[in-house]
């Protein structure tokens, strides 16, 4: 197989996509299914060379593997493949950078095509393959810029310093995503300052995927030549709020719109005098209402009601409970029943009563259920002379239980009609329903793409990013609302923020280290500014260990030894955590040792990083 080594050596040395479907006879020239391949100065004949190669050999693996490709090695650089109906990606860089790193680099350009122009095979159909290679060529540019070695391994955010920071500023900068939210057609949003993370509301994915349209779309050569392709300002408020279409897979959308804990979707459907729930700004926090339980205490004589509720209900199935025996504990409802059924002086239950529970079941779901249980519980007393009396389900109590479940279907299905028909009454006076976006089905329609809007406000250095439903910019109401709502508090964060001076890199001290936070993607480490040799077997070894980490689950410590260093490495299911003391003595180097100095680098890392804010004890 052909080897190519280039003449410089960036995170990136080749990456390519080829169209298989272009070239299907031994007569087809390779160069007609190549659409994109970096570097773009590589002579055409290497090009058809390295592509119809690592096509060839990928797609022969693939098929007497059963599996895909996911990396091919070469003698200088290692492929990480990835291969979708006709179209074949590599992604090529140099051998010591972790096959994990290149593999998620090759992730992230894809997806990050993906999210601003659509499905690819969609794409290559409505665009030429100029447009579209430029359009390769700037994000390849962005996942490579501006970045640290140590960046790249991780491949992780880059995010403000912090510790020149006040924590106000970054708590004023979450209250305005938090009040942007305020407008239902606001899904999430992110603050950025000079290419950097402030605060974001989205996955670090998406997070990363809105930096890109932010550092594209203001540069020194001016805005109109350097605007991205579908980018739009709004008329209203001149250049600095613009907007843009993307594409979001289904799971982004359905995390981006998760309701916090609590909080029903079903409020098309619930009735007018129904309570309503104080929800709180933050997405974060749980809106589960607060209400203390109203329990009775029975007399001594008295058996209290003991009843097993399934752990497993949900909002769609029927209300479901089970005798529980004697000998169990009680359990108490959290919540207590909004209204009891009443009973008359003949020991009967009111009809209307129990119609009006089992119509709040249909419309309320679990709290339903409950008020439902209530009914037959209180049936079940009055009839049996306790009133309202505690008593105890057992064995004989079982017939009488299915006759009221039989009895409480019936009036279920009598209800139902009435129901629906009040609901279809008030849907006619509620506003119409916008439209769902546009679904554009994916080459493999695995995973369908959404449109959807990501709109954009800039002042000066800071960049507010918020995406949004795609009806958002032809709502005049809810653009003002949310510019006027946020404008004042931008201009404020923005002055403070340029006020703080750029983080200058120090000397270097008795000890390096990197700490990675593996579930918000960000990088903590005292290497940042600094440059040249000194790092260089830090970073080899940090990008040896995470190898490590990324491969064996079960390994959680790792020391590695060398004949005039010493590095540390721990992970856990949410960080990983890199250290080396410098200066320390070479004695007994690279031989076992209990005294070697070495044996004593994790207790120096739980104590050295603490001042940090990182805790591995």
């Amino acid at each position: 197989m052909a080897q190519f080594k280039p003449s410089h050596s960036p995170m990136c040395n080749y990456f390519f996509l080829y169209d298989g479907s272009k070239v299907t006879g031994e007569a087809d020239p390779t160069r007609d299914g190549i659409c994109y391949f970096y570097p773009e100065e590589t002579p055409l004949d290497k090009q058809e060379l390295l592509c119809g190669q690592l096509a060839g050999v990928g797609r022969c693996v693939s098929e007497l593997s059963s599996s895909p490709v996911r990396t091919l090695r070469l003698r200088h650089n290692k492929f990480a493949i990835c291969m979708k109906d006709n179209f074949f990606w590599a992604l090529g860089c140099p051998v010591e950078v972790p096959t994990v790193s290149v593999c998620d680099l090759l992730d992230q350009l894809i997806d990050l095509f993906c999210f601003y122009n659509g499905p690819v095979h969609q794409c290559y159909q409505l665009n030429s393959q100029e447009v579209l290679a430029a359009r390769w060529a700037r994000y390849l540019s962005h996942l490579q810029s501006g970045s640290s070695r140590l960046n790249h391994v991780f491949s992780c955010l880059r995010t403000i310093d912090s510790t020149n920071v006040d924590p106000l500023l970054l708590l004023k900068a979450a209250l305005i995503l938090q009040a942007c939210q305020r407008c239902p057609l606001v899904l999430a949003g992110c603050i950025l300052f000079r290419g950097r993370v402030v605060s974001t509301q989205m996955s670090p994915e998406l997070t990363m995927k809105v930096m890109v349209h932010e550092s594209e779309k203001y540069t020194k050569v001016g805005a109109e030549t350097q605007r991205p392709n579908g980018t739009g300002t709004s008329s209203l408020f001149g250049s600095a709020v613009s907007s843009t279409t993307v594409f979001l897979t289904g799971s982004e959308l359905e995390c981006l719109r998760s309701a916090p804990v609590g909080k029903s979707f079903s409020s098309a459907a619930r009735k007018d005098d129904a309570p309503t729930m104080k929800t709180r700004l933050s997405r974060t926090l749980s809106d589960t209402p607060s209400i203390e339980s109203e329990t009775s205490n029975p007399s001594p004589s008295q058996s209290p009601l003991k009843v097993s509720f399934s752990p497993n209900l949900s909002e769609s199935s029927n209300s479901m409970f089970s005798p529980a025996p004697s000998q169990s504990t009680p359990v108490s409802l959290n919540h207590s029943p909004p209204s009891l059924m009443p009973a008359s002086p003949n020991g009967k239950s009111s009809l209307e009563a129990r119609e009006q529970a089992l119509n709040g079941g249909v419309s309320h779901g679990i709290e339903g259920m409950q008020e439902a249980g209530s009914v037959i519980e209180e049936a079940i007393r009055a009839s049996s002379g306790e009133g309202a009396c505690g008593m105890r389900f057992d064995s004989k109590g079982d017939d009488y239980i299915s006759e009221m479940l039989h009895e409480r279907q019936l009036l279920l299905e009598d209800n139902i009609d009435s129901h629906r028909s009040d609901e279809d009454q008030k849907e006619d006076d509620r506003d119409p329903i916008p439209p769902l976006p546009p679904r554009l089905s994916n080459s493999s329609e695995e995973n369908p793409l959404t449109a959807m809007t990501l709109y954009t406000h800039r002042v000066n250095s800071l960049v507010l990013a918020l995406l949004v439903e795609p009806h958002f910019m032809t709502d005049t109401a809810a653009t003002e609302e949310v510019y006027h709502s946020s404008l004042a508090s931008l201009n404020g964060l923005e002055a403070h923020l340029r006020t703080i001076p750029p983080a200058t890199p120090g000397v270097l001290g008795p000890y390096v280290f990197a700490h990675f936070d593996c579930i918000q993607s960000t990088l903590t480490t005292n290497l940042s500014g600094r440059s040249g040799g000194a790092q260089d077997p830090f970073i080899r070894a940090t990008s040896l260990l995470h190898s490590h980490f990324y491969n064996t689950e079960t390994l959680q410590e790792a020391i590695i030894r060398s004949a005039s260093a010493a590095f540390y490495g721990t992970r856990s299911v949410a960080q990983e955590t890199f250290f080396q003391q410098c200066g320390g003595s070479q004695r007994n180097s690279g031989i076992p040792n209990h005294q070697d100095s070495a044996f004593s680098l994790p207790s120096k890392a739980r104590h050295r990083l603490l001042k940090h804010g990182v805790n591995l004890l």
